[in-house]
């Protein structure tokens, strides 16, 4: 359900089985099958900020699926198709994987040809476009709006305060969060006040009886 269900349900299964991060204080079998306040904090971290190397790490071992520590266009491709399903119910124009593929590898220009490593997310020039891939792997809602991003909003981006999409993400919510809290404060003031009225005029009307 997070960010209201933006992530694909093989990338949920993917975090309980590989996410870099110990799941509970257990070792048996069912030690994976929930998730802690401190696992969900690692995650949250990593998904509201893919630009730092911890997100990197974090999501480069979900989604290498094989273990061989490299991205295969097949690994890649199995993702892509969860999304583009997705897309598809939705009634959202579907990109070719191939179009995708090639756009990002343009972008990150990694050093095997065919496959991304690690360390090919972690190069200078590779900080904003790692979680705009990871995103079209996997988070359906973050993808659209990279899809459709505003050049005019993409430039404010750039020139805010902020140094990390955290810090951004983080204010964002804060804010959304007390302006939540103050209308819900405004309407129980408004539901007291009524509740007072009512209940003098009904006081009014017992006294005249």
């Amino acid at each position: 359900k997070y960010g209201d269900h933006s992530l694909s349900h093989m990338i949920v299964d993917r975090i309980f089985e590989a996410a870099p991060r110990p799941f509970g204080n257990g070792t048996g079998k069912g030690s994976r099958e929930t998730m802690g306040y401190e696992d969900f904090i690692y995650f949250m971290l990593s998904e509201e900020d893919k630009q730092n190397p911890t997100s990197v790490k974090y999501w480069f071992s979900c989604l290498d699926a094989d273990g061989d520590g490299h991205l295969s266009t097949l690994d890649m491709r199995g993702f892509y198709a969860v999304q583009a399903h997705r897309m598809q119910c939705l009634g959202h124009e579907v990109v070719p994987f191939e179009d995708v593929l090639c756009q990002f590898v343009d972008m990150i220009k990694p050093k095997e040809q065919g496959r991304l490593g690690e360390g090919d997310f972690m190069q200078g020039h590779c900080n904003k476009v790692s979680g705009s891939l990871f995103d079209a792997l996997f988070n359906l809602n973050k993808y659209l709006q990279f899809e459709s991003r505003d050049p005019f909003l993409e430039r404010n981006k750039r020139e805010d305060e902020f140094s990390t999409d955290w810090d951004r993400y983080a204010c964002v919510d804060y804010n959304r969060l007390a302006m939540e809290e103050e209308q819900r404060e405004e309407e129980r003031r408004d539901g007291t006040g009524g509740e007072g009225m009512d209940w003098e005029t009904e006081h009014d009307a017992m006294m005249e009886e």
